[in-house]
């Protein structure tokens, strides 16, 4: 019986005589295995046996970061009461340190890499030799692709909306780069870029992702980086002529994220065929034009657009998944009509994510004057709280102008508590929002218009409620019109927001007792 149980186990494993093929690959390939794990975790690896006590040394991925607020509570300990002066984020630098230094420990010699990145949750003075030495280390020995991700501060990009706002304690000790003309709001973000890049970045020739966060991108005239494909700019400490400089020398940029660029008013990306772009939260920005011949992905974060800032050329035909993320809290009559104008770029996408304080974007106002029809919509997600009743007339209003929904998705956030800065709740805002809108109250007539709603009643085959509270009456209305309604449905996941066991039952019963569709199938998380 023994010996049936050992013959029968870990086949893969072991061979017959109980030797590990594991063990027997070599080190490169075991190297690779491990760099699809944190870093934290392959290093462990080391304790199973003398075989595997160098094989870290064999990765081609070295990626460490800290946390958001980790070193928020280290500054007066470090600064005034250590005797000894040194960096906060002393882990950080240490594990980079010994994952770097146990390459050409364990191997005699310096393999290349291929992904390095790190996050700092605040870079400091005593930082940026070390970081300096990092990047020279890793530029020197890459591999024939290189992906960096390089975070220097970790804070939330959005400044509109009552998003936290948050600074750097301690300026880097280097000098800043001199600000040009258009630098007129670069003073915002001068205590976030605490590193200025080597100049040597540019000119490697391997590199295949570029990932920056608040550091000063120091653009030489000459940029030569011919295989960089993927580029994220976050918070950047240059002006616009800068990250319009470093982007034009990019020849085969297929994927471009910008964020929180307060010095951006012009963008032009007509030299190259983007497939995805983002523009989250560049308050400043004027005008961008893209070649969207080949564009499939795009994303736009902030206040509502004017009409004239983005300039499609090439149509948008191939556009098939787009976000809007609107940062402002109350929208104003003039914003939801300009709401509705932006939106008409992309009535022929088939994803469609919009996300608002108000779920809906408050496009039952009769402000939002657009015809709009998503002919093409297959999938739409919608994000936001619901104040009221009449939150809900915005979502019919989208339902009704996407005859071929399959796959409805509402990412539902509870409604505020407590005072805004004026002392007004969420229903306070709500009821001056109405009286300035002469939006009549969620009526029956209104309640029965969901059921004449025609890709509810015959292509909506999925809903995803996230964040689901019964307690919130708006949000059990709208659940109950949309499942009492859908009459094809196969497929409903709620993830309910957590609270007692017997309240969750209640919830699940409640749900389940909408069903008209014999077919649906619910899960619950």
């Amino acid at each position: 019986m023994a010996s049936s149980e050992e013959s029968s186990s870990s086949p893969a494993m072991h061979t017959d005589d109980g030797r590990d093929r594991l063990s027997d690959l070599p080190d490169e390939l075991l190297g690779h295995i491990l760099s699809f794990l944190p870093n934290v975790e392959a290093g462990r690896t080391a304790v199973l046996s003398r075989r595997w006590r160098d094989v870290f040394g064999c990765v081609d991925t070295i990626s460490l970061e800290e946390y958001e607020g980790q070193r928020s509570n280290d500054w007066e300990t470090f600064f005034y009461e250590a005797e000894e002066r040194k960096s906060c984020s002393g882990h950080l630098l240490d594990g980079l340190s010994a994952a770097l230094l146990s390459r050409r420990r364990c191997n005699g010699r310096n393999l290349p890499l291929r992904r390095f990145g790190f996050a700092f949750d605040s870079i400091t003075g005593w930082d940026v030799v070390f970081v300096d030495m990092c990047l020279h280390h890793v530029l020197r020995h890459a591999s024939k692709e290189l992906h960096l991700d390089l975070r220097f501060f970790i804070c939330p990009i959005c400044e509109r909306g009552g998003c936290r706002k948050r600074k750097a304690k301690v300026k880097s000790r280097r000098e800043t780069p001199e600000k040009s003309d258009d630098d007129e709001e670069g003073h915002l973000y001068s205590t976030r870029c605490g590193y200025i890049l080597p100049r040597k970045l540019y000119s490697c020739v391997a590199l295949k992702t570029l990932c920056i966060s608040y550091a000063w991108l120091n653009v030489p005239e000459s940029i030569n980086l011919p295989l960089l494909e993927t580029m994220r700019l976050t918070g950047p400490g240059n002006s616009g002529r800068d990250i319009q400089r470093l982007i034009s020398g990019c020849p085969r940029l297929t994927d471009l994220k910008i964020e929180g660029a307060p010095n951006l008013r012009t963008l032009s990306i007509l030299d190259k065929r983007l497939r995805s772009f983002a523009l989250r939260c560049c308050q400043n920005v004027k005008s961008v034009a893209i070649d969207s011949t080949e564009l499939t992905t795009l994303a736009y974060s902030g206040a509502v657009p004017p009409e004239s800032l983005l300039s499609l050329h090439g149509g948008v035909q191939r556009i098939s998944s787009c976000t809007v993320q609107l940062c402002s809290k109350n929208l104003s009559a003039e914003e939801i009509g300009r709401l509705g104008r932006f939106l008409d770029l992309f009535a022929g996408t088939t994803h469609l994510h919009v996300e608002s304080a108000r779920m809906g974007a408050s496009m039952e106002s009769k402000h939002f004057t657009s015809s709009l029809t998503f002919a093409g919509l297959t999938r739409l997600d919608l994000t936001g709280c619901l104040p009221s009743d009449g939150a809900a007339n915005a979502v019919r209003r989208i339902l009704e102008q996407t005859p071929k929904l399959e796959c409805l998705t509402l990412f539902l956030v509870p409604v505020p508590k407590e005072p805004d800065y004026y002392g007004l709740q969420e229903e306070d805002v709500d009821e001056k929002r109405r009286e300035r809108d002469g939006d009549d109250l969620f009526t029956t007539e209104d309640e029965s218009m969901f059921s004449s709603i025609e890709c509810l009643r015959r292509r909506v085959t999925t809903i995803y409620l996230v964040g689901y509270s019964g307690d919130e009456l708006t949000q059990r209305l709208l659940a109950r019109l949309l499942l009492s309604n859908a009459l094809v449905l196969e497929r409903v996941c709620v993830k309910l927001v957590k609270q007692k066991l017997a309240w969750q039952l209640k919830q699940k019963h409640d749900i389940q007792g909408w069903f008209v569709s014999k077919s649906a199938k619910a899960t619950f998380t």
